[in-house]
């Protein structure tokens, strides 16, 4: 089943969706393509390997923002071209609070502090998205 079969979007947008569902396939491909990207535009082949790890959801839950935040026609993609998706679009306001929360605070504090685990790291982008 889909997004579109299912009727989820009505209720969330990609985001939302992305934070609540365990919709392991949809979360990886979206996740999968922007990273090889990133990696092939940067050579960086070592990002792919981060990719192996297909069992860890909550990984790729986590790639998800971190590629919100540093590959830009992705960002775009999520804030304004996923309608065929069959989820409400992100509003607009709400995006631009949350992407400075997210690259100003969230993502720095993530990579410096190595106490903080992925789960800490879904936890405070949740907050913040419910906040914005």
């Amino acid at each position: 089943m889909d997004i579109l079969t299912l009727g989820i979007g009505r209720h969330m947008d990609v985001i939302m969706y992305v934070l609540y569902s365990e919709d392991k396939l949809f979360i990886m491909n979206m996740v999968r393509k922007a990273t090889c990207e990133v990696a092939d535009e940067n050579e960086c082949e070592e990002l792919k390997m981060v990719l192996q790890h297909d069992d860890n959801l909550l990984l790729y839950k986590c790639l998800f923002f971190l590629m919100l935040d540093f590959h830009h026609p992705f960002r775009y993609w999520v804030l304004q071209d996923n309608n065929g998706l069959g989820l409400k679009p992100v509003c607009a306001q709400k995006a631009l609070r949350f992407l400075r929360v997210l690259r100003d605070e969230i993502i720095p504090n993530f990579l410096v502090n190595e106490s903080l685990r992925l789960d800490d790291f879904e936890r405070t982008i949740k907050i913040e998205y419910i906040r914005s």
